[in-house]
């Protein structure tokens, strides 16, 4: 199998997943027989797990909303709600990790923290080529009318405005809210000729069809057809630490694609993929997703706060601050008073030119006191690159999923 960009990834899932080759002897030789192990880092403890949960959500999330636009940031919710889960009591720290698909029986809350602590040091890149900024930040304070505006404020500023107007809609009895967010900027290693760009059919479903602007080029990229699971797969480089995949299902296929999305899944399309010389199209895309999370998560009790003093664990700008102690419980530190997790509001926006993609995201959970409630069709083309398509951003390095989505239609 030839070298590729996203080689970092499928070691760092294969080092992670040693049951995965113990299973299946054809995984066991991936990769470049010179290749030099990489040396393991903090953050690839925790890869698999956060990739396991990114594609279950989006299954729950393509499950509520079929035949609609999916976009969400996997590394902006699961920092977010790690950084909760560090206060919380010890049960309801349980529920949260096991909710972001950590098996605790094999990996420590200890090794957890770390890994999200290293991966929110990693993830930030500031290059002219490739821009990835990540952070996060807790208020208080929530009874002044400036509040809202003051979350506003900083989402716009970390994104850049790419999310629009964020409208937080803060609960009377809200104590504390977190935002997280992630903002992308990636050219595309090899751009697209804006020249080349003209309009086509795109096929919404069996019935219908937009016209939309669609990018051609003819050059080189990882490519491969997934007979068993009938999908087509291409891999674009950005001029980065950053790699995109494109899933096109065949036709009523797409459904089938989406309940096999696992890490295995992914290494097994790296034994797949080789690099060819591809004359091809495919549509440009603008679309934003906004997502109400909490009922997919467990309504559980998260301690006394948000820890924002320096030496707790968290910095009030900038996430994880520090490693926290296995027994310390910042959290609860916060006058005694009790927070559970009442309302997790995601947004996620990505947009695809001929010069590269851009995407944002933030993640906001607001804390309020505890309380104990009662719980003639048109025929389509041959080609799977003018239907809906998956699509999935990495940062290569840490192994994480920036952006995950479905595109059914480009028009937003």
């Amino acid at each position: 199998m030839e070298a590729s960009g996203w080689w970092p990834l499928v070691t760092v899932l294969m080092a992670a997943t040693p049951l995965l080759a113990q299973g299946d002897s054809e995984l066991t030789n991936l990769g470049p027989k010179d290749s030099p192990p990489r040396p393991a880092l903090p953050c690839h403890r925790i890869s698999v797990s956060n990739i396991d949960f990114a594609f279950g959500l989006y299954r729950r999330l393509a499950l509520d909303a079929p035949g609609e636009n999916i976009l969400f940031s996997p590394a902006s919710i699961s920092l977010a709600l790690a950084t909760v889960s560090l206060g919380a009591p010890a049960a309801s720290r349980t529920q949260l990790l096991e909710g972001l698909g950590f098996n605790l029986t094999v990996m420590s809350e200890a090794e957890i923290q770390e890994g999200f602590q290293d991966l929110l040091l990693r993830l930030p890149t500031r290059g002219s080529h490739l821009l990835l900024t990540t952070g996060q930040r807790s208020f208080r304070s929530l009874g002044s009318g400036t509040t809202q505006k003051h979350i506003k404020e900083y989402v716009e500023e970390q994104t850049q405005g790419r999310l629009g107007a964020w409208v937080e809609d803060l609960r009377e009895e809200a104590a504390e809210v977190l935002v997280n967010h992630v903002a992308l900027r990636a050219e595309w290693a090899q751009p697209f000729d804006p020249g080349a760009t003209s309009l086509k059919a795109f096929f919404l479903d069996e019935g219908r069809a937009v016209q939309v602007p669609m990018v051609k080029q003819k050059a080189s990229h990882r490519f491969l057809h997934d007979p068993e699971l009938q999908c087509t797969v291409l891999q674009m480089d950005h001029a980065g630490n950053a790699t995109t995949f494109f899933v096109f299902p065949n036709r009523g296929k797409l459904g089938q694609v989406e309940e096999a999305l696992l890490p295995e899944t992914l290494i097994k399309w790296d034994s797949l993929l080789r690099t060819r010389e591809l004359d091809f199209y495919f549509s440009k895309f603008s679309i934003s997703s906004t997502t109400r999370l909490e009922t997919l998560l467990p309504p559980v009790p998260v301690g006394g706060g948000l820890p924002g003093q320096p030496g707790l664990g968290i910095s009030r700008d900038h996430g994880f601050a520090a490693p926290v102690p296995h027994h310390c419980n910042p959290l609860c530190q916060d006058a005694g008073l009790s927070l559970e997790l009442a309302q997790v509001t995601h947004k996620a926006t990505m947009t695809l030119e001929e010069e590269g993609s851009e995407a944002a995201a933030a993640t906001s959970i607001q804390l309020t006191p505890r309380h104990h409630p009662d719980r003639a069709p048109p025929t389509p083309p041959a080609t799977g690159f003018s239907r809906p398509f998956l699509v999935m951003t990495f940062h290569t390095e840490t192994g994480s999923v920036l952006f995950l989505g479905k595109v059914v239609n480009p028009l937003g």
